[in-house]
């Protein structure tokens, strides 16, 4: 039992963390939030009955004004009755807010159910008119086969008519009620406990609606897209207008007026660029340049934060401001008219990727803001909670500054801005001492169309990699079922990184982190300029090359390097720091090793990644290239399969090494496919966690 305070803003709890706690409302309102949707409850809810104890929270709760709670241990619904009896003198108070909250919870529900069957009865509209809208906008007809696979929303009927007409029967006679309520916390908990059974019927349809319109906002994404641009077109030709870019003059004014820079910043910012553009030669690396693009350098972020924060709360954000944040075009004197367009082009056909993964900038900062993901390590390798833990070590806030700081949105995105973008931003660049933060022609060193990396082209280069490495972002888990019988099974589960585009002309590929804070099953997070002067292919697998060994060492810890708890790091650093010794070596590959050691400055993990690249540039296609002792080791801890394991199947270098692997993977399948057949022998349906491990194993 505690007393909390929270101040505005204040999230109580996220979805996916675990319930324990049944919390009274004693002051404010508390915002209840479901993706977009969201209600207020206030004084006398008790929260942690939305709801199931020992589960992950579907909602979202956050402090709306100063709020107070008194909370109390929640594993079991009986508790809900511990705490009417407990709090006796104000359990007519908390009845007839619980009463109220259930009508919020369920006009909630009503909402998004009605929102769920307009989605869907839209989008059937746009779909029966796109023919003649084709026409129209003199443009063919695209094919979108997802579009066949949705249905509309099913009529849940979790919520039964009488108990809506019931419960809001109560909440119009409140007054009368009230009487009721205070002859005793037994007829309390009688309320209560019919408006717990409520309120799960209402947070099943709700969730289900909920989830119904995330799928069709996926599946319909791509189609949207094209239709919103079919409407434009069509509405310029009725209108007499050319449908191509708009102005693009004074760019930098308007950039600088829609981030709210002061005149006096502005004007210092402008005649450092008016400074720069003064160069004949503006990739030069002299002394003078260097320093002029780093005061730009120096100035441009600030101005990216204000404009950010604005494109926050713009209902219809302007297309320069879209390329400003997306590809850090500011200046249209730095570049050509052709590539204003394609990069103006780029700005408004772009969609959102449907999987979540790979994002703009401007996305991945809408995440942090938005608090769905937590800012990524600085510099120095401090996640947020420590740097503001180390700030107040420094003396440089108090506790309670930390307190509120951490769920900050502007504070977590200068964070984000100072770090991941700002260093992020340089490393992708590739050319540090030349690094400039504004797109500029001198920069663009291929063609614009050939270098873009579409989140459609991020995702089949990382697919290539999966298609062969398949277990390179799978995770160990566990799987168990005490009702079952089922105490543990290993299994894996696939965790893609998030891939967060650059707004730059680079060449470098770098892996941020490989798991967010210490939680060893989220995503790691990787960068990518937006525009990629180098080969993509190679890029992203030498970035899965160093996740791979970054990810052992996280999961080994100190033990990354120690032979007698075999991993992939391990038995490689054993391998190149004996290798002189190694009899699996000839002396030819021996002086290979060593060559490649000089070259790597005796760094293991870059060793690791060059060798690596060949494993799946090469190897894969049946082109060997490397030894035998770096052959064992990449495939025992990286195999193939596909295509690949179809190729080298027949290789004698390969040959011991496939019939090992499977032997491995059968034996791992046994106590798997047993669970399943006692599964089966008692009707029970198979879980599929199980289901899914098989597939695994099997590939």
């Amino acid at each position: 039992m505690a007393l909390e305070k929270w101040q505005d803003n204040n999230v109580l709890h996220e979805a996916g963390t675990m319930v324990q706690a049944l919390e009274i409302i004693l002051s404010g309102s508390v915002e209840v939030s479901i993706g977009k949707h969201s209600i207020l409850l206030g004084a006398g809810f008790v929260l942690g009955m939305t709801e199931e104890p020992g589960k992950e929270y579907r909602f979202t709760y956050m402090a709306k004004g100063d709020v107070t709670t008194y909370s109390y241990t929640y594993t079991k619904r009986d508790d809900l009755e511990k705490l009417l009896h407990v709090n006796q003198k104000i359990a007519p108070t908390i009845t007839s807010a619980i009463i109220k909250g259930s009508m919020e919870l369920y006009r909630l529900d009503e909402k998004i159910a009605s929102e769920a069957k307009e989605c869907y009865n839209s989008l059937m509209e746009e779909k029966k008119s796109y023919p003649l809208l084709c026409q129209e906008a003199g443009e063919k007809m695209q094919d979108f086969p997802e579009l066949d696979g949705i249905k509309a929303p099913a009529a849940f009927g979790q919520v039964m008519h009488w108990q809506s007409a019931f419960f809001a029967k109560l909440e119009s006679c409140d007054d009368i009620l009230r009487k009721i309520y205070e002859t005793g916390s037994d007829m309390c908990s009688g309320f209560a406990y019919a408006a717990a059974d409520f309120i799960d019927n209402i947070r099943g349809e709700l969730v289900a609606y909920h989830d119904y319109l995330q799928e069709l906002s996926r599946q319909s994404a791509a189609f949207s897209m094209h239709l919103s641009s079919l409407k434009s077109k069509k509405m310029a030709i009725e209108q007499g207008e050319d449908a191509s870019m708009p102005s693009m003059e004074h760019l930098m004014d308007r950039i600088l007026m829609y981030a709210g820079v002061d005149s006096q910043e502005a004007q210092e910012f402008k005649t450092l660029m008016a400074s720069y553009k003064k160069f004949s030669d503006r990739g030069a690396s002299t002394d003078e340049l260097r320093n002029l693009r780093r005061k730009i350098s120096k100035g441009f972020y600030p101005i990216y934060e204000g404009a950010f924060l604005h494109y926050m709360t713009d209902a219809a954000v302007p297309p320069e401001v879209q390329m400003f944040l997306t590809f850090g075009v500011m200046d249209e004197t730095l570049l050509k008219e052709e590539q204003l367009r394609r990069l103006y082009g780029y700005a408004v056909a772009h969609r959102k990727d449907p999987m979540d993964r790979i994002l703009t900038i401007p996305e991945w900062l809408e995440k942090i803001y938005r608090l769905e993901v937590d800012p990524s390590r600085n510099e120095f390798d401090l996640d947020y909670p420590s740097y503001l833990r180390e700030c107040r070590t420094n003396g440089e806030i108090d506790e309670y500054e930390e307190e509120v700081l951490l769920n900050d949105r502007e504070h977590r995105l200068h964070f984000e801005i100072s770090n991941l973008l700002t260093l992020g931003n340089r490393m992708t660049f590739g050319r540090i001492s030349s690094f400039f933060p504004v797109m500029d022609d001198v920069n663009v060193l291929t063609p614009l169309d050939r270098g873009y990396m579409s989140t459609e082209k991020v995702r089949e280069a990382f697919d290539e990699v999966r298609s062969s490495d398949y277990t390179i972002f799978c995770r160990n888990d566990i799987y168990s079922n005490p009702e079952q019988n089922v105490t543990q099974i290993p299994i894996h589960r696939e965790v893609l990184p998030y891939v967060i585009l650059m707004p730059n002309v680079g060449s470098r590929c770098v892996l941020w982190q490989e798991i967010e804070g210490k939680k060893r099953t989220s995503p790691g997070r990787m960068l990518m300029p937006i525009f990629q002067t180098a080969d993509l292919a190679d890029s992203v697998m030498k970035l899965c090359g160093e996740f791979r060994w970054e990810m052992c060492k996280t999961e080994q810890g100190v033990h990354w390097n120690d032979l007698s708890d075999p991993s992939l790091t391990a038995e490689y650093s054993d391998y190149l720091q004996f290798f002189k010794k190694n009899s699996n070596l000839s002396g030819d590959y021996k002086e290979k090793v060593k060559r490649q050691l000089q070259k790597m400055n005796n760094n293991f993990k870059n060793v690791f990644v060059s060798d690596y690249l060949s494993y799946m540039k090469f190897e894969r296609k049946g082109a060997l290239r490397l030894n035998k002792v770096t052959r064992e080791i990449l495939f025992k801890y990286c195999p193939f399969t596909g295509e690949s394991l179809g190729i080298l199947g027949s290789n004698p270098q390969y040959e011991q090494l496939i019939g090992r692997h499977k032997n491995h993977q059968n034996q791992a399948k046994r106590p798997i496919i047993v669970t399943i057949k006692r599964f089966d022998k008692e009707q029970i349906p198979r879980p599929k966690e199980l289901m899914d491990e098989i597939t695994y194993l099997e590939r």
